[in-house]
Formats: C-alpha cells, structure tokens, sequence
C-alpha cells in the first residue's frame, strides 16, 4: 500500500498545531474577505445604476422627465440603493440632456464600526430629435 507523505510541514510544526505565521495569514485573509463582502455590494450597485441611467440618457427623447425619473428611480430600488427624487436632478436642454443622480450608502463594520461611502452618477447624452421635444 501507498502511504501519503504530508510534503510541506512549515504550515505545521512537530505537535501537529498550526503555526503563528498560518494563523496569521488565514485571519488576514477572512478579513480581505469581510470587506469585500461588504464592500462589493453597494460599489457594484453603484456601476450597474451608472450603466442603467446612461441607457436611459440614450433613449431620453422617448420619454417625459417624470417618466424618466420614475424609470431610474425604479432601476435604484431594483439595486437596493437608497436614491430617491430629492437626490436626482434631470435637465433637458434643446439638444442634449443631464442627469445627475447622488446617494450615500451607510455601511457597518463588525455591527460596531459605521462608514459613509458617497456615490454621483453624471450623465450627459445628446438628444436625438424626433420631432416635437417632450415636456
């Protein structure tokens, strides 16, 4: 029979114990990982609704202002992030068109610690023109 060497024995001394440095690295890691897992979820929120309102800038001509707040407020509440209408300015010019959308995420660390993270979405499209401007 086959019997299975352990190849690299730094990671564990002669007591079979793990080693400072392995434990080290290890709670390094777990908290590379919380924060990722707290970090990631408002940031890719953050790029998804930047992509979403730039959508909406291209086809802005198809829709009134109050339509197009509706819309991207919607696509924010699909993301889970707290934008609402006093945070999003929509400005249409006779040929192109400006959003402006802020918001700021609370996000809590180990239930003690409590960081503020501010995000602005800036959008400026021209207008394609489809006969009569929408107001």
């Amino acid at each position: 029979m086959y019997t299975f060497q352990i190849v690299n024995r730094r990671r564990v001394d002669k007591a079979g114990y793990v080693t400072v440095r392995a434990l080290f690295w290890l709670t390094l890691l777990s908290l590379f990982g919380y924060g990722v897992y707290k970090l990631a979820p408002p940031y890719i929120g953050y790029m998804m609704l930047k992509t979403d309102v730039g959508e909406e800038a291209k086809f802005a001509h198809m829709h009134t202002d109050e339509a197009l707040e509706e819309r991207i407020l919607a696509k924010a509440a699909a993301w889970d992030l707290p934008l609402d209408s006093t945070g999003l300015v929509i400005e249409r010019g006779p040929e192109d068109i400006y959003i402006y959308a802020e918001y700021t995420v609370v996000v809590n660390f180990l239930g003690r610690y409590e960081k503020e993270f501010f995000y602005n979405v800036e959008v400026q499209r021209p207008l394609k023109q489809t006969g009569a401007p929408l107001r």
